[in-house]
């Protein structure tokens, strides 16, 4: 017998982006963060999924999660990048870290960038 609830994965995602938009977050945010939630669950990575928003709805009320921040470059030459996560929600700033590495790539033919200070990223195998 099933002790546990089942729900699919876009009941869970509309509840999950919606948790996150009471919370502040711009639609966009709200969504990619969810999306990257509900794939974690999907892939089997349980540990790195939806359990993780009771610990963000946590953090982000003792002001260690920043709701619609970004990250910022702190340091640029090339096709090196530093960049500062300014406590985001670490999905947000890894895609745009992501974004900004395939954009020097192309510049540079390779690229190397380092994020720092955002929240939990989730499954960094995504963003590899």
């Amino acid at each position: 017998m099933e002790s546990g609830h089942r729900f699919d994965a876009q009941t869970l995602h509309s509840f999950i982006q919606a948790v996150f938009r009471q919370m502040g977050s711009e639609e966009q945010e709200a969504k990619l963060v969810a999306d990257h939630l509900i794939a974690a669950n999907l892939a089997g990575h349980d540990s790195h999924g939806i359990g993780m928003i009771p610990s963000y709805v946590r953090s982000w009320s003792q002001g260690h999660l920043q709701i619609n921040h970004h990250a910022k470059t702190v340091k640029e030459a090339g096709a090196a990048v530093t960049l500062d996560g300014d406590r985001a929600f670490g999905q947000v700033a890894a895609h745009e870290a992501m974004a900004l590495g395939i954009e020097k790539a192309h510049q540079h033919g390779i690229a190397a960038v380092a994020l720092h200070n955002s929240h939990h990223i989730g499954r960094i195998g995504y963003w590899a």
